[in-house]
């Protein structure tokens, strides 16, 4: 810190020709080559008020250029004799801006800049340049006046402008938080009116136009290298804090900054290309795109952060910055930008993996440090700080988008109009739902909020907390039984979020679908139906439609889980996949002064050289603005124009430019920021967009907003002409689709192939078909498809490794396997999948009653196929939506071919319903399509008949569902139409559920006789048969052969063991069958009692009563003179029996027997005896014993590789032992660890989880972040 008794710049008049030169000061010019920049850069440098003696132009580039000397000698051409010394250098491989300096002041410069006396050296000045920072002409003089009276100072920065709009500031020093964190405290564009000027001394400047003593540049050795070209200000400010000296901002001293690198400009220039245009007026050219150097200043961020942590903390800092990459990356993802959140991943680890660059930078700044680190507080932001600076930009953000929405007051009538109608509308059809849900199942919904499970003739149980059904739905091993392997039911897994939402309990989950079903499907077709129409009547009878299906009603008549939740989640993919599109319509309010400017008259040409300027038509139903390559699948009317009042497109005044968009305004999911955003990007009311006249620019960015302007096409948007009044120029600029919307589609479509899995196929048709048609949005339709796949992964390998059989695995509902009747396919293509005989009203006529079921889809087909008449641009979107239909129809003809299961002795085939909501969703579509601006078209037709017969087919086809769900609601409630119930007892006995629980997991055996003598059996491990102990992985297993002609498939050993001890209970043997039934680990055998014997809906008359009373007291006798069987009660949940072995003769000891789950036994002995393992009824975690000799260890499980065992961690070898699983256990003791773990399943976990998770990070309704500064 020593003072220059020598003067910093020439104190003598100017003469004529001669400036003033400051002998003190070598400006180093640094550029890669000749740069856009670099002339008007030297340009600037030759114009300054105060000349440096000295100016060294330092090419980095890897060849020379030969246009850089002659550029930097042109540059001071003007200034004859009086020019100061200008030497260029050319210093290849030079890796950033300081090793540039560092090598052209230290190697290869000439003597005359290095061979200087050392206390000269001392008392000299670094002018240091960036090739796109020009400074105005005073910056040089305003930085000596500053330091020369200020001996402390060794490092003096500028004050720092946008390069195309040099009224707007980008930097007046530089703070950071503890953390690292930079702060400029400036906003993005803002203009500077001097607001700044009183800062003084920073903890950091710019390095582009800084002015640095030489002997301080010299002891620091520049900026750290590692930094490359972000951050290198900050360090040698820092560590000159450090050293002892000053560093201060000048304000008065002013460079206009490019930051090309920061904004991702170096390399983009093209011949023709203008990369300074700045069309908005924000400062940054409209081609920088800051998120090309992310990566870069991400690394340097973190290496920033090691270097400048103290030592104790480096490794806290180190863990933090991988862990702090993954958020960072995850919240990347969720602001759809996937790009980004890559280098999040990678940075962290890029950084760590140079540690030698850190203990460097560590080493010299120790070396340097006069200071501690303390005294940089003072100049450090708080965390408050930092809190205020993030609330001000959200509030400044909010507040430029809200402005951007504030309508007018003609707008505010508009959009209240449309307001009040839709919400109408949509209340209106709420509550006509919820009144036919609660008219129709308002039985179960009372005691399904208390607790009581829905049972029904395909529901079982669904009594599993949240725990068990995610155990259920990862696992492969399905527990129903004696266990078998396979993949769970994908129903199951879809049912996890729903669950945890509800408290945890799964049968919330299912009484909420199951109940909620009329009215989650009538919401879901309003919103999609919106994507098509914007008329609320076609929206309202749309919805009415879906939710009175047939395929809905009869699926929920029955239980029917899966095939409920994809007709209600249909809607959600098409809605879904038209916004990832990009052809959703949209409401549009026409800005009262559209019509009120005048048009201009110069001609608005553009890039074609035509007049761009649109030709005035008399009409607000002009024809819409094209889509891209999107506007074929667009829907609208025949002739091109507008559907009705609410489908009048945005329009602005002629002439008028795009304003600034708000900082953090959504970009594009193209990529292209500035192009894609638009008020219509953020809309007002569900999906409206107003239009404003748009707010004037600097005339240079008005001059290129009108280019851009022009060149939208004219037919964008017309509005309403009067004479010599213009409508604008421009309406909204097209959708590019939403990124969100596919990944919500893709969600919905998830939840549909878990609840049919055969709607796979059918779905990826239309959805490459869709993708073919809107070339732009391709990758964003066949992402739609990706979840999918993946979560079906293991069912898909499963279907595959079965061969043709594997039909039956895609083709099977999940849940129980339940016989149904087909209908024809003319019926199915009629929206009836199965007899609906149920869904008829007693009251009507019989002439009525036979065609009452096929009304409602006679009347959507007969829409949709005058559907098939609308031209362009609506006809693409009516094409796809019938091919959706056939695909549907093919796929429900196709899976009557296919026998899945076997249910009570006989093949069954699939469920129909699902592909026939699928068709119905398709013919749904294109009638909505059709019906679009029917209105609008019969008012620009004169009075006719037109006008009569399409009001009496609006009447009909509006009553149509109102009528159906009426009588599906009475039937509902007389119990026709619903054959669901609850269960508000027990179906298994306390005393039998306690020997269900741990430690013995045992299982109880229900025996039930039928009408016709037939003894059915089923083991039970919870209070009866469970939703997650049914999996169609299994269940199609009972068939074999042709899928066409199958035959019921042999049992298995333990199959055939179980049917050998109930033939000897049914049969009253006279020999002891507890060892028997203890083998297979029962405990309990239970007759339930008719009343309370699962549901089935089917209505039971006295004579089938009696019958089964009779069979079931025939039983119990049996049961009752059974040896090994101990009767403890009969209540209203049945008869139950103990199993308790009898003495072979009185009065001796009976054998005893285990009836535990896992068991030990000694090499020989009897499955049914041995020492009992606790265990929970598919895994054991507990300790045992030592013991002698070899033992087994036995599960009363199906034997499968999957089984794995281990003791005190050491694994177990299996062996054979018939069917059951078994393990040598040996005469050791110890913890014993068993679980079925299959190694595939991990791959396929990672692989669903990471899918899942950035799929829902993606549908997270979140903005791209604009890419400004920060």
């Amino acid at each position: 810190m020593t003072d220059s008794p020598l003067p910093l710049r020439d104190l003598s008049e100017p003469t004529p020709g001669r400036p003033r030169l400051a002998p003190a000061v070598t400006a180093v010019v640094v550029t890669l080559g000749s740069t856009r920049y670099l002339p008007a850069t030297l340009r600037a440098v030759g114009a300054q008020d105060l000349v440096p003696a000295r100016v060294l132009v330092v090419d980095a580039g890897p060849r020379a250029d030969e246009d850089v000397p002659l550029l930097a000698r042109g540059a001071f051409a003007a200034l004859g004799a009086a020019a100061p010394e200008i030497v260029a250098l050319h210093v290849p491989g030079a890796r950033t801006f300081g090793d540039a300096v560092r090598r052209a002041l230290g190697d290869v410069a000439p003597p005359s800049l290095v061979a200087r006396p050392e206390r000269e050296a001392d008392r000299t000045w670094l002018w240091l340049l960036h090739d796109d920072s020009a400074p105005e002409s005073p910056a040089l003089s305003e930085l000596l006046r500053a330091v020369e009276h200020a001996p402390s100072v060794a490092v003096a920065g500028v004050k720092q402008r946008t390069w195309t709009e040099p009224s707007r500031l980008l930097e007046v020093g530089v703070r950071t938080s503890r953390s690292g964190r930079r702060m400029t405290g400036i906003e993005d564009s803002e203009v500077d009116q001097g607001q700044h000027d009183g800062r003084e001394d920073v903890l950091g400047v710019g390095i582009a136009g800084a002015l640095v003593r030489r002997d301080v540049w010299d002891e620091l050795d520049g900026p750290d290298p590692a930094l490359g070209p972000f951050g290198d200000g900050l360090d040698l400010s820092r560590r000159a804090r450090l050293a002892g000296h000053r560093v201060v901002v000048v304000p008065s001293a002013v460079v206009r900054h490019a930051q090309a690198t920061y904004a991702g400009l170096r390399g983009l220039e093209r011949p023709g290309a203008d990369v300074d245009v700045d069309a908005d007026g924000d400062g940054l050219a409209d081609d920088a795109d800051p998120r090309r150097s992310f990566a870069a200043r991400r690394r340097a961020l973190l290496h920033q952060r090691l270097v400048t942590a103290p030592l104790p903390l480096v490794p806290v800092v180190a863990l933090l910055a991988l862990a702090a990459g993954l958020v960072r990356a995850l919240v990347r993802i969720a602001t759809k930008e996937p790009m980004l959140a890559g280098t999040e991943l990678t940075a962290p680890v890029s950084a760590l993996l140079h540690p030698a660059a850190v203990v460097r930078a560590r080493r010299l700044g120790r070396a340097t440090r006069r200071l501690p680190r303390r005294a940089l507080r003072p100049l450090q932001a708080t965390w408050r700080d930092v809190w205020d600076e993030w609330r001000d930009r959200r509030l400044a953000g909010a507040e430029v988008r809200r402005t951007w929405r504030a309508p007018s007051e003609l707008e505010l009538r508009e959009l209240a109009a449309l307001a009040t109608r839709r919400r109408v509308g949509l209340g209106a059809l709420v509550v006509l739902l919820v009144a036919a849900t609660t008219f129709g199942l308002g039985a179960l919904a009372g005691p399904a909020a208390s607790g009581a499970a829905l049972v029904g003739p395909a529901l079982v149980q669904a009594s599993a907390d949240l725990g068990g059904l995610t155990h259920a739905a990862l696992a492969r091993w399905v527990t129903g039984g004696l266990g078998d392997a396979g993949p769970a039911d994908p129903l199951l897994a879809v049912l996890v979020p729903l669950t945890a939402l509800l408290g945890g309990e799964l049968a919330r989950a299912v009484a909420a679908v199951l109940l909620g079903s009329l009215v989650l499907a009538g919401l879901g077709a309003w919103f999609a139906a919106g994507a098509a129409t914007r008329s609320v009547g076609t929206r309202l009878w749309a919805a009415g439609v879906w939710a009175s299906a047939p395929a809905l009603l009869l699926a929920v008549g029955d239980g029917r889980l899966g095939a409920v939740l994809v007709h209600a989640m249909l809607p959600w993919v098409a809605l879904g996949v038209a916004r990832a599109v990009g052809v959703q319509r949209r409401d549009s309010v026409l800005s009262g002064l559209a019509t009120a400017q005048r048009e201009p008259d110069e001609p608005v040409t553009g890039e074609d050289g035509l007049d761009a300027r649109p030709t005035a038509a008399p009409r607000a139903d002009a024809p819409r603005a094209s889509a891209g390559d999107t506007d074929a699948l667009l829907p609208g009317p025949p002739d091109g124009s507008a559907a009705e009042e609410e489908d009048v497109e945005t329009t602005r005044p002629r002439g008028a430019l795009p304003p600034r968009a708000p900082a953090d305004a959504p970009e594009g999911s193209d990529g292209s920021d500035r192009a894609a955003w638009s008020p219509a990007a953020e809309p007002l009311d569900e999906d409206v967009e107003t239009t404003r006249p748009r707010r004037a620019l600097p005339e240079a960015a008005a001059r290129a907003g009108r280019r851009a302007t022009a060149s939208v096409p004219a037919a964008a948007a017309v509005a309403p002409s009067h004479e010599h009044v213009s409508a604008a120029t421009v309406g909204p600029p097209p959708s590019t689709g939403s990124f969100a919307a596919a990944a919500g589609a893709a969600l919905a479509l998830l939840v549909v192939v878990a609840g049919a899995p055969a709607l796979l196929l059918p779905s990826a048709l239309v959805l490459l078909v869709v993708a073919v048609s809107a070339p732009r949005a391709r990758g964003r339709v066949v992402l739609v498809l990706v979840p999918s796949l993946v979560v079906l992964g293991p069912l898909l390998v499963e279907a595959a490794g079965r061969g043709a059989a594997g039909w039956r695995l895609l083709a099977a509902d999940p849940g129980p396997a339940l016989a149904v009747e087909r209908t024809a396919a003319w019926e199915q293509l009629l929206g009836v999948p199965a007899p609906a005989t149920g869904l008829v009203p007693g009251l009507l006529p019989e002439v009525v009653r036979g065609p009452w079921p096929y009304l409602l889809g006679g009347a959507v087909l007969l829409t949709a196929l005058l559907a098939l008449l609308r031209g362009a641009p609506a006809a693409r979107a009516v094409r796809v939506a019938w091919l959706a239909a056939a695909a549907g129809l093919a796929t429900a003809v196709a899976g009557g071919l296919v026998q899945v299961a076997a249910a009570d002795g006989a093949a069954v085939l699939p469920w129909a319903g699902t592909a026939v909501s699928f068709a119905g969703a398709g013919l749904l579509a294109a009638a909505v399509l059709g019906a679009d601006g029917i209105s609008a078209r019969l008012a620009r037709s004169t009075f006719g008949w037109r006008q009569p017969a399409v009001a009496v087919l609006a009447t009909v086809l509006g009553a149509v569902p109102v009528l159906s769900l009426a009588s599906w609601a009475w039937q509902a409630r007389e119990g026709d139409a619903v054959r669901l119930a609850t269960l508000d007892r027990p179906v298994v006995p306390a005393v039998g559920q306690q020997s269900q629980a741990r430690p013995a997991a045992s299982r109880v055996l229900t025996l039930t006789d039928d009408a016709d003598g037939v003894l059915t059996w089923q083991l039970l491990r919870d209070d009866g048969a469970q939703l997650v102990e049914v999996a169609a992985s299994t269940t199609t297993r009972t068939l074999r052969g042709p899928v066409d002609a199958p035959s019921l498939a042999e049992p298995d050993d333990a199959t055939a063991e179980v049917q050998d001890v109930v033939a000897r209970l049914a049969g009253a043997t006279s020999g002891d069958v507890s060892a028997d039934l203890a083998a297979l680990a029962v405990a309990d055998v239970l007759v339930p009692a008719v009343a309370a014997q699962p549901a089935t809906g089917t209505p039971v008359d006295a004579e089938e009563q009696a019958a089964l009373e009779r069979g079931r007291a025939d039983l119990v006798a049996r049961l009752d003179a059974t040896a090994g069987l101990e009767r403890i009660t009969e209540n209203p949940a049945g008869a139950i029996w103990r199993v308790q072995p009898s003495a072979a003769t009185p009065g001796a000891t009976p054998v005893e027997v285990v009836q535990s789950w896992a068991r030990v036994l000694a090499d020989g002995d009897d499955p049914a005896g041995g020492v009992a393992v606790a265990s929970n009824g598919n895994a054991v975690d507990a300790r045992v014993e030592a013991g002698s000799g070899d033992r087994l260890l036995v599960l009363a499980e199906r034997a499968d590789p999957g089984w794995r065992a281990t003791l005190d961690g050491r694994p177990l070898r299996a062996v054979t032992d018939g069917w059951r699983q078994t393990f040598e256990l040996g005469e050791d003791g110890g913890r014993l660890v068993v679980a079925h773990r299959d190694p595939d399943r991990t791959p396929w976990l990672v692989a669903q989880g990471v899918v899942l998770l950035l799929t829902v990070l993606f549908a997270l309704p979140l903005r791209r972040r604009k890419a400004g500064r920060r």
